[in-house]
């Protein structure tokens, strides 16, 4: 579940990064708000993967609740409940996970 977190929150931060209105603004040589905005989801959406794949591996429980937590704040609404929902299995299964 965070990993696909992770992948919604890239895809949604490249959209934000290369979205038409950006780009139809002229703004795509400045750094401005949206591109602010763009690359924090997209760092989110890194973390959120490297924790989805450390979870799989079973390797680190602290980044992947790190993960978890940065799936939920940038994939939407979808990405939250998966966030969301990989919380919960990390807080049962944590015994599984080393540290």
């Amino acid at each position: 579940m965070t990993l696909l977190a992770g992948i919604l929150a890239l895809i949604n931060g490249m959209r934000g990064l290369f979205s038409d209105s950006f780009i139809a603004l002229g703004l795509d040589s400045s750094f401005t708000r949206y591109t602010f905005c763009g690359v924090l989801v997209v760092f989110f959406g890194i973390v959120a993967t490297a924790g989805g794949i450390s979870a799989m591996r079973g390797k680190n429980f602290t980044l992947a609740l790190v993960g978890a937590v940065m799936g939920m704040l940038g994939s939407g609404l979808l990405g939250f409940f998966l966030g969301l929902g990989a919380l919960v299995v990390f807080a049962l299964s944590s015994e599984d996970l080393s540290s």
